[in-house]
């Protein structure tokens, strides 16, 4: 299905661009965008802002501000689900494991008020949990401080 704003983005855009989105409950979030390979949406290509402009709209790229999108995991990037938006988008919409990672990363960079429901229906493996982990703790995203709530959000989704 498609997401009807990107429709109405990818009708302003005047030269070809391929997004790579987080679809949330709350909506979408551009997290990469795809040249010759992944590369960080923060910040977006400057035709993507001005048709975005044109249109109102505001492209959240938050998390891809946060993050080194280029240094994320491969399983990451599995089981990305492409669609074409006419000549100009293409938009992968980020897959199970990918989603995962974000998720996780959102409840502990959210902060103890995080909703935790929101982690219900992924049914995480252990693996998983261990791949997130270590991801987070490889990268320093977080400092020790919230050790304590990533713990706790690990212990609860197993």
């Amino acid at each position: 299905m498609k997401i009807p704003e990107l429709l109405q983005l990818a009708e302003k855009l005047d030269e070809f661009s391929h997004l790579v989105v987080w679809e949330k409950s709350e909506g979408f979030e551009v997290v990469a965008v795809v040249v010759e390979d992944f590369q960080d949406a923060f910040p977006l290509p400057m035709g993507v802002q001005a048709a975005a402009a044109e249109l109102g709209m505001l492209l959240d790229t938050t998390t891809a501000a946060r993050l080194k999108i280029e240094g994320m995991p491969g399983d990451f990037w599995e089981e990305l689900d492409e669609v074409d938006y006419g000549n100009n988008l293409k938009v992968s919409r980020l897959g199970l494991p990918g989603r995962k990672y974000l998720e996780i990363f959102h409840a502990v960079n959210s902060g103890a008020a995080f909703d935790r429901s929101s982690l219900v229906g992924f049914d995480f493996t252990e693996g998983e949990l261990l791949n997130i982990a270590r991801w987070l703790r490889e990268e320093s995203l977080f400092d020790h401080r919230r050790g304590d709530l990533l713990m706790e959000i690990l212990t609860h989704l197993r």
